[in-house]
């Protein structure tokens, strides 16, 4: 971009970004004149401002680039599930068949929770990529979807989907605290290392109650 700014004028870039969601911003503008340079990820919509304080035209060059995420893929591991599924179905016909000989309702009442106990787990921690993110947050005690994705290298949609698995089957929690929202397993030590990477002046009433509550379990 190549901008004439007039006298004591401002240019705004908004960025937006979806609930929750991270975008990387790489903005090449000059660091007198603007509030944003280099690359970095945001969590919540910004604007990128560039002023003039002076009383002459002042030359604004460089380029902003924005990263969105992509949405999760609907990933869903069919082969584990199904094999799950059918050697489920089989053990329930085989039970089904021991009932009408030997009238055992006790098995047949059982087989339907383990079966749907099965499921969960290879929904849960049977996924390799999701026992990583789960050992990342034990070992940190509270991490962002980004940091997880930089640890692992992976995109940060793919990271997204499995924490909401994780979330969803009760193995991860979240708390959002300013534009951020960590995933922990403890929350006591989850709120002393967020505390211990943000300005506690620079936290909210509400923020600072999430934490004390959490600390205090």
């Amino acid at each position: 971009m190549l901008i004439i700014l007039a006298p004591l004028a401002a240019w705004l870039l908004p960025v937006y970004v979806p609930p929750n969601s991270t975008a990387h911003v790489t903005a090449h503008l000059p660091p007198g004149l603007c509030n944003a340079t280099g690359t970095f990820a945001v969590e919540r919509p910004i604007a990128i401002a560039c002023i003039n304080p002076s009383t002459q035209p002042a030359l604004l060059s460089g380029s902003v680039a924005v990263e969105y995420p992509r949405p999760p893929p609907p990933e869903a591991p069919k082969a584990p599930r199904d094999s799950i599924l059918a050697v489920a179905l089989g053990v329930a016909a085989a039970a089904g068949l021991s009932h009408l000989l030997g009238n055992r309702r006790e098995l047949l009442a059982a087989l339907p929770a383990l079966a749907a106990a099965r499921v969960k787990r290879a929904l849960g921690l049977e996924h390799p990529v999701r026992r990583e993110i789960f050992k990342l947050i034990e070992r940190a005690g509270a991490m962002t979807p980004s940091q997880i994705a930089r640890a692992l290298g992976k995109s940060l949609g793919s990271v997204q989907w499995h924490l909401f698995v994780l979330e969803r089957e009760g193995r991860v929690r979240s708390v959002r605290v300013g534009p951020f929202t960590y995933y922990f397993i403890d929350p006591s030590a989850a709120a002393e290392v967020i505390l211990s990477s943000v300005d506690p002046a620079l936290l909210s009433p509400e923020d600072r109650e999430k934490l004390e509550l959490m600390a205090s379990q």
